[in-house]
């Protein structure tokens, strides 16, 4: 009963593109997340296909017990590098504070144009609390809450704003 109504309240909450005031998030929604057609059926592989082509990503960090994900974007993209920073691509669980901590301690790692994506940020409390963490660090200026992943943004260029988009 409590993620139907955190799902209701999200999409309640929410937005599709035409709610975005972003120049760069409302290109990333309509050509990235919103483009046609799905290419995988599972909503947060295909937030991360679509996202590894939209932003040309050469290089990417995938968190804890991701080897099925590593295999799908291989088959997706067979010149994709893993583990080689920096990176312009994660793909995390919300609960994954070890790559987290690795971006905070060493921000090299990242650059102004990496894209964070964080699995499951409404799965429980405890996720929902690291997103609320994420989305509060210094160095981040866009999160994106598509309920089911977040993406975060550290674009040192764009004004400090947190969106909630429906796909």
């Amino acid at each position: 009963m409590y993620k139907l109504l955190k799902y209701l309240r999200f999409r309640l909450s929410s937005s599709n593109q035409h709610g975005v005031h972003s120049p760069f998030v409302y290109h990333y929604v309509t050509e990235c997340l919103y483009a046609k057609p799905a290419v995988n059926t599972h909503k947060s592989l295909n937030v991360l296909l679509k996202s590894i082509r939209y932003f040309e990503v050469e290089r990417i960090c995938l968190g804890e017990n991701k080897a099925d994900v590593k295999k799908v974007v291989l088959e997706q993209f067979p010149g994709i590098t893993f583990g080689s920073y920096p990176f312009d691509l994660l793909f995390i669980d919300a609960h994954d504070e070890k790559v987290w901590q690795l971006i905070c301690s060493e921000p090299s790692r990242i650059h102004n144009y990496s894209v964070l994506l964080i699995d499951g940020i409404h799965k429980n409390k405890t996720n929902e609390c690291a997103w609320e963490r994420y989305k509060k660090h210094e160095k981040v200026t866009v999160t994106v809450d598509m309920y089911h992943l977040g993406a975060v943004f550290f674009r040192s260029e764009q004004a400090r704003e947190h969106f909630k988009i429906r796909i």
